[in-house]
């Protein structure tokens, strides 16, 4: 009888090896029928031109494993590409709940989350994400960055300027960015001894920062600091020449007021010579014009001309000839003429973004649409200087 039952032991293991299995098998088939169903769901949802829900659908089905990690990256940052930023934050916020990802792999949710929040304006729930993981070496970098755009975004300019010099730790060329942002806490001062103090601040930070350099020019030619005004705003000359012509009228208000024609013609010629500004060149004209003769003055914009064409060194040209010529049909097809260009330069842009191309009229130290500081710059060439 014992014997019956060792022989019996393994075909009862069998059975139960064999009813345990089709039990897994029965559950298996239950899910994958639930899952057929669900997916079914989804593509009709799709075929009858209702695709959000499809899409809700389908990221449901999707269990967060090791597996389709990945995929729900790729998801949330694709939603949050196409402003679907409601999106990512769902499937953001359900990685940041599951129980079954690393800690590390929870901090990027988290920091994913963070950038869901700064693209749809919550600003508050970004910055305490970022805040939160700026201390996390994996994130540090980035959290900066990103805190940074957003300070810029809500024009806390005090707290942008300690983010950015954090940043000039790890990245020195963010010094010309601290300039910039100086600049910005200096136009919010309504006492001009503050504001002063913030324009040089931001050219200690940016000693080339053109953008200070023209502000203190104003604030000390408003205060009668003439020399003082004069000497800042030639130095433009030689830290960015293509802002010359942005300057020069407050040159020549500096020079004028000094009584120093001479000087003033010295640096016009300088500003012709090295940075070909038809700004100057115009300007020179007309001193010439008044000291020596029209035709000296139509000479030297001809000469001018050559060197760097520009319509508005043809329109000032024209202006000579129709000065010089007779009463009669020539000097108005002339003047008909110089008409048609001062409209043609009165259409064209003024300024343009050496990063992104965007131009316009106003010259804009943050660019409106690649939001880069001081990349926007006086056009040079035919239409511009």
């Amino acid at each position: 009888m014992l014997e019956l039952l060792f022989l019996l032991l393994p075909v009862a293991a069998a059975y139960g090896w064999f009813m345990g299995r089709n039990s897994v098998r029965n559950e298996d088939r239950k899910e994958q029928e639930q899952f057929s169903k669900q997916y079914v769901t989804g593509l009709n949802l799709l075929l009858s031109d209702q695709p959000d829900k499809a899409v809700d659908l389908f990221i449901e089905l999707l269990d967060v494993d090791s597996d389709t990690l990945e995929t729900h990256w790729a998801l949330g940052k694709l939603f949050r590409r196409r402003g679907e930023i409601d999106r990512a934050i769902k499937i953001h916020q359900n990685l940041t709940s599951r129980p079954s990802i690393t800690e590390q792999q929870r901090r990027m949710a988290m920091f994913e989350l963070g950038l869901d929040y700064l693209a749809a304006g919550i600003y508050d729930r970004a910055e305490d994400m970022l805040l939160a993981l700026q201390t996390d070496k994996q994130f540090h970098e980035a959290c900066q960055r990103h805190l940074l755009e957003l300070y810029e975004s809500t024009h806390e300019w005090d707290k942008a300027i300690r983010v950015a010099l954090k940043i000039t730790r790890f990245d020195s060329s963010a010094e010309v960015l601290v300039g910039q942002l100086y600049c910005e806490l200096a136009e919010q001062q309504t006492q001009p001894e503050a504001g002063e103090k913030y324009y040089l601040k931001a050219r200690q930070h940016d000693p080339e920062c053109v953008r200070a350099a023209l502000a203190l020019g104003r604030m000390w030619y408003a205060q009668g600091q003439l020399v003082k005004a004069r000497n800042m705003l030639v130095g433009i000359l030689h830290e960015d020449s293509d802002f010359v012509s942005e300057a020069l009228p407050l040159i020549k208000a500096c020079f004028d007021d000094l009584h120093d024609e001479t000087g003033l013609v010295q640096f016009l010629h300088e500003c012709v010579k090295v940075a070909h500004s038809t700004s100057a060149a115009v300007l020179l004209s007309e001193l010439i014009a008044r000291e020596n003769s029209i035709e000296a003055a139509e000479q030297f914009i001809q000469s001018t001309l050559i060197q760097n064409p520009t319509m508005r060194g043809f329109h000032k040209l024209m202006d000579f000839h129709i000065r010089a010529a007779d009463v009669g049909k020539a000097r108005d097809s002339l003047r008909m003429l110089q008409k048609l260009v001062q409209q043609q330069m009165q259409q064209r842009p003024k300024y343009r973004c050496r990063h992104c191309g965007f131009s316009g009229s106003t010259l804009y130290w943050h660019c409106p649409s690649c939001r880069s500081w001081g990349e926007i710059k006086p056009i040079i060439g035919l239409d511009g200087e």
